[in-house]
């Protein structure tokens, strides 16, 4: 290959030099012969071509350390991820319900007695809420009752909880030096923040006894702007630990709605309103055993296009595991068109080294490290 532009250059001399011994010609200067070799070469040189930069990919996390408990699970063993086998640690004192892990400041929010009675115009089990900081083992108490849920911004300094007052259910956010504001009211609990912290997307399902408009929607955290990006209502339906869950760079949103009596919808959706569709799976795959338009729940893959995801179909015996499958979407048709059982699973964690491998709940209680094919 680099040897073409010698071969234009030799071209181009003997081009030259034949024209200046042809009869009747006259003999040219140098430079006169410089600029005829340097115009040869550049008009066959190909067109530089037009460069068009793609957006930067963002950086993938790598493993990092995880404390987990089971969503709005207690106690005081907890689950220690990472590198290594998967063991569990003693906390200094026991949990009422544990709701979120910050590695940022290795910091737990949770409940110090579990939820035993309701408020708000909907009756939902309420709690107070505390941080544990497990550096120091200290403990500190953010609000005495009437906390629906709370979960970490990715600073692991702010966070996001849910207040039931007589009338509704308010979304605020409570920043590191102690303020407060709210975000969004008439809530419901089908909630998570983004990769990024810029977002958090929740839902207003009906059953809760507020006047609500249906759908899945996306509040700004700076500047409290709301967007409706889906009509899907879950109605109260499906597990407690549900949540809308984010694609790596946070520029769309899935929500599974499977538990209630209407048609399961599996709804993935930009956050700045431009591409909005139900997920559904090529009937070509209907003969597969997975075969199921309802998620449980779904880890998205770095790639974008690739998701795993647990179905509601027990394996044996009803409330055994489930299939646990990676499957393949086309973005561009929102159809999902293959799929590759990989195992069982009662549930995803987390990733572990994102795209390569999972932490699962298996059936005997224990958490698995499990990669994907």
């Amino acid at each position: 290959m680099k040897a073409r532009p010698v071969l234009l250059i030799t071209l181009a001399l003997t081009l030259a030099v034949l024209a200046c011994s042809a009869p009747g010609s006259t003999t040219p200067d140098d430079s006169a012969i410089a600029t005829s070799v340097a115009a040869t070469i550049l008009a066959a040189q190909p067109a530089t071509p037009t460069y068009t930069p793609h957006p930067p990919t963002p950086t993938l996390p790598t493993r990092t350390n995880l404390l987990w408990m089971t969503y709005t699970g207690g106690g005081d063993q907890i689950w220690v991820l990472g590198e290594g086998d998967p063991h569990q640690m003693t906390l200094p004192f026991s949990l009422g319900q544990f709701y979120d892990y910050a590695s940022a400041t290795n910091r737990i929010l949770y409940a110090t007695r579990f939820a035993d009675h309701g408020a708000g115009p909907g009756n939902v089990a309420v709690s107070d809420l505390a941080i544990l900081d497990v550096n120091s083992g200290s403990s500190t108490l953010l609000f005495s009752d009437n906390v629906v849920e709370a979960l970490w911004l990715p600073n692991g300094v702010d966070l996001a909880y849910i207040l039931a007052t007589p009338s509704t259910y308010e979304l605020h956010l409570r920043t590191g030096d102690g303020g407060d504001r709210i975000l969004a009211t008439n809530v419901t609990f089908t909630w998570s923040v983004s990769p990024t912290g810029e977002s958090i997307a929740f839902t207003r399902e009906t059953g809760y006894e507020i006047p609500i408009d249906p759908g899945l929607y996306i509040v700004l955290v700076g500047t409290g702007e709301e967007r409706k990006l889906s009509d899907v209502d879950k109605q109260g339906t499906g597990s407690i630990d549900d949540r809308p869950f984010w694609s790596f760079d946070g520029r769309y949103v899935t929500l599974s709605a499977w538990g209630g009596p209407d048609t399961a919808r599996l709804v993935r959706a930009a956050i700045d309103g431009s591409d909005t569709a139900d997920i559904t799976l090529d009937p070509s795959l209907s003969s597969e055993s997975w075969y199921s338009n309802s998620l449980v729940t779904l880890l998205w893959h770095p790639n974008g296009n690739q998701l795993v995801g647990i179905p509601p179909i027990s394996m044996g015996e009803m409330g055994g595991p489930s299939p646990l499958v990676l499957y393949t979407m086309d973005p561009a048709a929102h159809t999902i068109m293959a799929g590759t059982q990989f195992g069982e699973a009662m549930g995803l964690v987390a990733w572990d080294i994102p795209g390569v491998s999972i932490w699962i709940q298996a059936s005997d209680g224990t958490i698995q490290r499990v990669a994907l094919p």
